[in-house]
């Protein structure tokens, strides 16, 4: 099971009301679940959302698939530029870390610029309130070479699901910074470097 249907692209995920809610959330969120990650010029917000908005998310998730989801892991990000030094960025990557199967959904909650999310090949433009499924463990996926202005910044929350009576470890074992043996992450490596030389290549 490698959540292998169509990506697409869903429609009016939360309420003015709940978006309201999200940013209070994360207003009040301690600098010590706050992290500036330097290599792609975003700050992540480690902090569960209130359960109501779980709820909104599972279920916005849950109906472009027939498999019973559960969410397990979920975090808000805003893309800006926080230094002249640090490039805006994501390049062609898989989340390997995720040991199962995953269904992301990535919801642009607010931005005031496009920026396209690019899964093997094929750009997404979000707009406000939409959100992207795609599997982020099988399909390896990236922004758009871009350059962000001083003002510009995108929020994204990141929702990662596998079915619900997942098998923990399905995919294999694997160790950031050792060469991979595990069958899908051989497979996974030849299709990112592929797609690192198309990026590579793009203006």
């Amino acid at each position: 099971m490698n959540f292998d249907q169509p990506n697409l692209i869903v429609e009016n995920i939360f309420t003015n009301e709940e978006i309201e809610q999200i940013y209070g959330h994360i207003n009040n969120t301690s600098e010590d679940d706050q992290q500036l990650v330097e290599i792609f010029s975003q700050k992540a917000y480690h902090s569960w959302l209130p359960l109501n908005i779980v709820a909104k998310l599972t279920a916005a998730a849950q109906s472009t698939t027939d498999t019973r989801l559960v969410l397990r892991e979920l975090s808000f990000a805003r893309y800006a530029k926080f230094s002249e030094d640090l490039p805006v960025q994501l390049v062609p990557h898989t989340d390997q870390g995720f040991r199962e199967p995953r269904l992301t959904f990535d919801v642009q909650l607010k931005s005031n610029r496009d920026w396209a999310i690019v899964v093997e090949g094929t750009d997404y433009v979000l707009k406000d309130n939409q959100a992207l499924t795609f599997s982020g463990t099988h399909q390896v996926h990236w922004r758009e070479k871009t350059e962000f202005l001083g003002d510009d910044f995108m929020d994204m929350i990141f929702a990662h699901f596998s079915e619900a009576d997942c098998v923990a470890n399905v995919l294999g074992d694997f160790t950031p910074g050792v060469k991979p043996d595990a069958e899908h992450d051989i497979i996974m490596e030849v299709k990112q470097k592929h797609w690192t030389k198309i990026y590579n290549e793009s203006k």
